[in-house]
């Protein structure tokens, strides 16, 4: 044998115990740090379901009061939001045409700040011209709670998340 050349089929090809238990520990340690990021994102996207469903209800209020060339509602209630004319002509118009449900306690809040009284019912009302009255909308999902402000002009909303 050559000097400075050693015999490889003599070493054992193998990882030792503490080797193994090293690389477990790293991988746990990755597993570890991933699932609150996969919680946090199944959170996010309830959130943004959530608020998909409400910006659906919104556009077809804006989308019933241009076409029919009459004002829409979407009212709140205890679990959710319906949407019907503002001055329905039958009972069926008076059962809305559209809900999202929230449940007890996932019910979004309604903030008008355009309001010319200090309670103001919780109505948000589209006009036949397709302008809507400015608000803010927030929902108070656990976890991961959003914000949607609505241009009065446009309708269209600002999400934020935070």
């Amino acid at each position: 044998m050559r000097p400075g050349l050693q015999n490889t089929a003599t070493k054992p090809a193998a990882f030792t115990l503490f080797e193994v238990c090293i690389a477990v520990f790293i991988g746990v340690l990755i597993m570890l740090a991933a699932v609150p990021s996969i919680s946090g994102v199944i959170e996010d996207q309830r959130a943004k379901k959530l608020f998909n469903q409400f910006d659906d209800l919104a556009k077809q209020a804006s989308t019933h009061a241009v076409m029919e060339r009459r004002p829409y509602v979407l009212e709140w209630d205890e679990s959710g939001v319906s949407l019907h004319p503002l001055a329905p002509g039958n009972a069926d118009e008076a059962r809305g045409s559209g809900r999202v449900d929230f449940g007890d306690k996932l019910a979004p809040d309604l903030v008008l700040p355009g309001a010319l009284v200090k309670d103001p019912p919780k109505e948000w009302t589209f006009w036949p011209t397709g302008t809507c009255e400015p608000a803010t909308i927030i929902c108070h999902v656990p976890d991961s709670p959003w914000t949607a402000t609505y241009d009065p002009l446009t309708e269209q909303p600002v999400y934020t998340s935070p």
